[in-house]
């Protein structure tokens, strides 16, 4: 199992915009019929910041060939999207973790 992790950091003006987006854009484009990717969690990164806006969104793949596919298929146009409309007042990087066992 594979977990497909992506960081965003979010300027607090766009936050709730942004976040709309990422749930009902985002992530139900990239978990529709469990295709690519199942269970998703969106979490806020706690940093000791009061004012720090960083989310971590996790969506479960069995493969990575399912990550590979979903990048090819919706990714790389979900993340240009996100910069082509929120431009650096959002950023992110992505990182993918494989189960160890």
């Amino acid at each position: 199992m594979y977990i497909y992790n992506t960081t965003f950091g979010v300027d607090p003006g766009v936050e709730e915009e942004f976040l709309e987006w990422l749930r009902n854009e985002f992530v139900t484009v990239s978990t529709a019929d469990g295709e690519y990717f199942t269970q998703p969690e969106l979490f806020r990164v706690q940093s000791g910041d009061p004012d720090s806006n960083t989310f971590a969104l996790h969506l479960r793949a069995e493969d990575a060939e399912d990550i590979n596919r979903w990048y090819a298929d919706h990714g790389a146009r979900l993340f240009d999207h996100l910069m082509r409309r929120w431009g650096g007042r959002v950023v992110y990087f992505t990182t993918t973790l494989a189960s160890h066992e």
